[in-house]
């Protein structure tokens, strides 16, 4: 399978190094959050955001996105082996 690679805003950068750093799977394939009775991580992450845990409900309203819009960011960020990033149109 090829790597997924994402293009985002330059806005997106802060949260998208929140989920890279505190959602996902070690090389060890055990789950970042290191709570034994975690099942899935993308779990963990949209539970989170529901829930109000986190600054997750902070960046979606710094980005001004409704859920729907920010619960599919949420998930490409998740399953992106690669992000990349632009800077606004001038």
């Amino acid at each position: 399978m090829e790597p997924i690679v994402i293009t985002l805003p330059e806005k997106c950068r802060e949260l998208a190094e929140e989920v890279v750093g505190c959602y996902g799977y070690n090389s060890a394939f055990e789950p970042l959050c290191n709570e034994p009775l975690c099942e899935s991580e993308l779990q963990h992450l949209l539970s989170d955001w529901l829930e109000g845990a986190g600054d997750l409900k902070m960046y979606q309203k710094q980005l001004n996105l409704k859920n729907a819009a920010f619960e599919m960011l949420l998930g490409a960020i998740f399953v992106a082996d690669l992000i990349k990033f632009k800077e606004a149109s001038q």
